[in-house]
């Protein structure tokens, strides 16, 4: 997957933020999900539309750490939330 690639939310999921986590609920399945900050913050940015490259350069100022790790992050986001049927990776 590259750096220009974008995430796409299926619709038949829900996403609200609780405090510093995000509860994802696949409809399908009656499944619930809790992203961690990281991840819940990963999340909104990808669900904004921008790309995994952009992500990478606002995570970087956040959380002060580096783009291997924090591209490590989001690749492990993105492969689960796939995984699941919460979303597809759209170009890259």
């Amino acid at each position: 997957m590259t750096g220009t690639a974008t995430l796409r939310v299926r619709p038949d999921v829900l996403a609200r933020r609780l405090g510093d986590a995000v509860v994802l609920v696949h409809l399908h399945t009656n499944r619930i999900y809790e992203l961690n900050t990281t991840g819940a913050r990963i999340w909104e940015l990808l669900q904004e539309g921008r790309t995994i490259d952009q992500v990478t350069n606002d995570l970087r100022e956040e959380f002060e750490t580096n783009d291997v790790d924090l591209r490590t992050e989001i690749d492990r986001l993105i492969d689960g939330v796939r995984t699941e049927g919460l979303a597809d990776v759209v170009g890259g």
